[in-house]
């Protein structure tokens, strides 16, 4: 896994070489490497392979444990010449993993049981939202799911709903230290601060001005842990 944050070169299936294209930083692999390493699951699963990075970092993980199998889906492989699936196998671990050239809808409802999960794919709202729902009907209570680039909306607002709806809190163990906050992020806290006493302030702002998305203190990778299945009345809803 390190080696490829050093050359920055992954490797396609006939061996010809390419520019590693990631978002995710080598300090993001070594958080997944030890999230996994810690968890020992049995059974794991990402969305989103690309150039294999995390794929690298989740196996090297199960290798260390001796014991674990992680489903890797990607249905976009193909764009990336599959060289993540030529990086998985150059590193030996093939017989560690099952990749799964499908959409995650139809193949999540057939995994078994999982203990960590990795979301980093679309980025579209809609779409991690309905990922999420899927790999919460599969993650044990006590199991981590790890969702990537929270820089962006349509991620800020899932967690905010997963966090406002579902039995799931931010775990600290396996992150990387919280982003410093800038002095815009500060008053933005002391402004959502005063907002909040205003009468019918609930009603009359939303949740990104009473609750500025600094205020999770959540850096580019956020893991997440189940505390209980889901057992809402339904008519339940908070706003996110």
């Amino acid at each position: 896994m390190l080696e490829v944050f050093k050359t920055g070169r992954v490797f396609g299936p006939d061996g010809t070489a390419q520019q590693l294209e990631s978002s995710v930083s080598q300090a993001e692999a070594l958080a997944l490497y030890t999230a996994v390493k810690k968890l020992r699951p049995e059974y794991s699963v990402e969305i989103g392979l690309a150039h294999g990075v995390s794929s690298l970092a989740i196996l090297s993980a199960i290798a260390a444990n001796g014991t674990g199998h992680h489903y890797v889906i990607d249905p976009f492989q193909a764009n990336y010449g599959y060289c993540g699936v030529a990086m998985i196998q150059r590193a030996g671990f093939q017989e560690l993993h099952s990749f799964l050239e499908r959409f995650p809808e139809e193949v999540l409802p057939y995994l078994p049981g999982l203990k960590f999960a990795f979301i980093d794919s679309s980025h579209l709202f809609d779409l991690t939202l309905v990922e999420f729902v899927l790999i919460d009907k599969k993650l044990d209570v006590g199991g981590i799911l790890a969702l990537h680039d929270t820089w962006m909306p349509s991620i800020q607002a899932v967690l905010r709903f997963i966090l406002a709806n579902r039995a799931y809190e931010i775990s600290r163990e396996f992150s990387i230290e919280a982003p410093r906050l800038s002095i815009r992020h500060r008053w933005k806290q002391v402004a959502a601060r005063c907002l909040s006493k205003l009468p019918g302030a609930e009603q009359l702002l939303s949740s990104n001005v009473l609750r500025p998305w600094s205020t999770f203190l959540a850096g580019n990778l956020v893991f997440l842990r189940k505390r209980s299945n889901d057992r809402r009345d339904w008519r339940y809803h908070q706003r996110f």
